[in-house]
Order: structure tokens, then sequence, then C-alpha cells
């Protein structure tokens, strides 16, 4: 974290920490949080705009915001990669979409920037034609969205100074280092008054009966019946620098083929070419895949939405996880999660480019294997290796 006039902020450079520092020098000249809280809440905009597993955790705020607000409308602004994972949710009324530069991985420098001008004055326009009476701002790094919600007249804006602009604030939630993003999610709540604490906040995703149906369909004409389990492995994530090998994939594939009498499917967008595995369709509808994860048995995959996913639905769920996100803070929310990660110096380095070599994914298949296979022996494991 890095400081500047005396205000922590969550840059990793250190001269952007200081422009932000003369920026909201400045801004609290003229203004500061009011620490005031509105009173008839009739519509409330939530935001996380940036990518889909951060999006997917922060739904969680959703049931809770709910039943303080039963009458209140809820909105939620989010990427237009992101709104996948908001698909069927109960609890929102609207989706208003805004690709943020920064947070954009779609190639074309241009093109995203341009985007990003047109999608926020768009933006800003749709939230002033009828202002919210609450806008919770859910992300606490920089390039939060702050300033367009002041812009679109929300009436009361709460969320996190770390990322800047919080003299635009109407309340200010504290950050803390060391804990798990839901503690985040938690404190913002508390801090327009819902009270509720980090165990309280499980994301969720309805999967369809549609959904569900195409999924059977699909899993028999893949000559798989209904009543046979399966092992669902996942080889893509949203930063390429998170990948694994593809050894690593084809013997974790391998093993638990032949030690765990499980069918093993894979979604594969990354690899290619691995055997000894039944391959499902890249071009899948999420909800489809959605149905294709809950129905399974166990999950491997890396530190991405469908591992969230996995993990929410309560299957065993194994991650090989990344050096550049620490798991004490993003590990996903589930009490069947392992995490297998190779222990460095450098290790959790927070940069979104990684490293050259990236030896923190130099990861031992069999140790993933083992515990997968443990996670699957605690809950009546019953395959050939057992």
């Amino acid at each position: 974290m890095r400081h500047s006039f005396g205000r922590p902020y969550l840059y990793q450079k250190p001269y952007m920490a200081f422009l932000q520092g003369l920026v909201d020098s400045i801004g609290y000249v003229f203004l500061k949080p009011s620490g005031r809280r509105s009173e008839d809440v009739k519509k409330i905009l939530v935001s996380r705009i940036d990518h889909l597993g951060d999006v997917f955790l922060a739904s969680s705020v959703l049931p809770h915001l709910k039943k303080a607000y039963p009458q209140a409308r809820i909105d939620f602004m989010a990427a237009s990669w992101s709104c996948v994972c908001l698909k069927d949710n109960p609890y929102i009324d609207r989706v208003i979409v805004y690709d943020a530069f920064k947070h954009n991985r779609r190639p074309g420098v241009f093109k995203n920037l341009s985007v990003a001008i047109f999608g926020f004055l768009k933006a800003v326009r749709e939230i002033r034609k009828d202002p919210y009476d609450l806008c919770l701002m859910l992300r606490a790094y920089p390039f939060n969205g702050i300033v367009l919600a002041y812009l679109g007249g929300c009436k009361n804006i709460a969320g996190f100074s770390t990322g800047g602009f919080g003299f635009l604030l109407d309340a200010v939630a504290p950050y803390r280092e060391g804990v798990h993003e839901s503690a985040h999610l938690a404190d913002a709540l508390n801090a327009v008054g819902v009270k509720v604490s980090e165990k309280d906040l499980k994301p969720s995703f309805s999967v369809s009966k549609a959904a569900s149906s195409k999924w059977a369909s699909m899993k028999k004409g893949l000559g798989v019946s209904d009543n046979v389990p399966y092992i669902l492995i996942h080889t893509g994530a949203g930063n390429p620098k998170k990948y694994w090998k593809k050894e690593g994939w084809q013997t974790l594939i391998n093993s638990m083929a032949a030690n765990l009498g499980y069918k093993v499917f894979v979604y594969d967008p990354v690899c290619g070419d691995l055997n000894g595995c039944i391959k499902i369709d890249s071009l899948i509808p999420f909800d489809v895949f959605a149905a294709a994860l809950k129905g399974a048995t166990a999950f491997a995959g890396l530190d991405s939405l469908p591992a969230h996913l996995a993990a929410s639905f309560g299957i065993s769920t194994v991650v090989v996880w990344c050096g550049i996100n620490d798991p004490v803070k993003w590990r996903p929310v589930g009490e069947r999660v392992a995490i297998v990660k190779k222990d460095l110096s450098c290790a959790p380095c927070s940069l979104k480019d990684g490293c050259a070599g990236m030896a923190c994914m130099d990861i031992n298949a069999w140790e993933c294997f083992e515990r997968m296979k443990g996670l699957l022996r605690s809950t009546d494991f019953k395959g050939s290796g057992s």
C-alpha cells in the first residue's frame, strides 16, 4: 500500500499515489465525507466494475441490502464481461453496463479507450435521469467509479478512500490489511448501517431448469448418463499470467481418471489438445457451464470465476493458485476448498503482469491430485482409489 500526503492508497506505482494525493488534497479543501446516511432509500446502485470473480463475490451483499431495504429497487453497475454472473439474480432489477478502460482486457487500446469514454458519459446520463438514494462502491482499489457516481448525482455515496476520491464519499468504509475480500464487503455494508459480518456473505448463482436440462442433454450426447459422477476441470483464467502448464493439467487428468474412478470433463480454452478426458465445447453458454459445474462431484481450476462458483455450490474445489494474488484475500468462499500454491518469498506480488519467470506456477500436479483425493475421501468418497 502506497501513501501520499498521509493517506493510504492501493496503487502499485508510487507516482500514481503521489498524483492521487495531489488531487485528493485539493478535493478535501472543498469537499469531505459528510458521514450522513440516506433516511428514505428507494433506489440503490451497487457498483463493482472490474472482473468476473470480483463481481461474483460482490453479489453476496445483495440479499443483505434487500433485507435492510425490502421496498428499494436495486441496480448493479458492472462491466459487459462481468454481467454474465449476475444473470437472473433475484435481487437485481437492472444492470448498468460500464466498461472502464483500466479493467478492459480486450485487445485494442484506442477502441477500449473510446468505449470507456462514451460508456462513462452514457452511464452518467443514465444515472442522472433518476438519481439513486444510495450508491455503494465496492471496489477498494483505484479506478473505482466514484467520480461517475458523483457526476451522476447519487444522493449518498459510500465506499473506500483507498482508491482515491474519498472526498466525494458521504460514508467511508475502513480498509483492513490481511483480511478476505468478504470482510471488505462487510465493512462497506456496515458503513451504511447494514450490520453483517464476513461469514454472512456468501455469493450464489441460480442455475435455471432450462440450463440444467441443456446440460443433461449435452452430457447424454457425450455418452455419460445422469447417474455417473464426474469431475470438472477448467484450464482458463481472465489473466493469462495465471495459466498452468499443459503437462500439469495432463498429469492431473491422467491421475484422476486412473485412480479415482470418475469421468473427467474438461473445459479447455487454453491447451487445446488434452487427452484422456471428455471435452466440453468452449462456446457453451455460461449458465449451462454453471449447470455442469453444479452437477459435478469436484472441480479443479485456476484462481478465476469457475473456482468461486464451484466453492459456492459446495463441491470439492482444488485451486491451482498463482502467486500474483494473496489467497488470504481472494480464496473462494466455501468449506471444501483446497489451495495448492508454491511458497516463494516474492509471492504474493500483486502485480497484474506478474514476472517473466512466473516460478509461482511451477506447481506439482501430484500435489493437486492428493488434495483432490483428500477432499473426496472426506465426503464419502467411493471411487476406485478409496
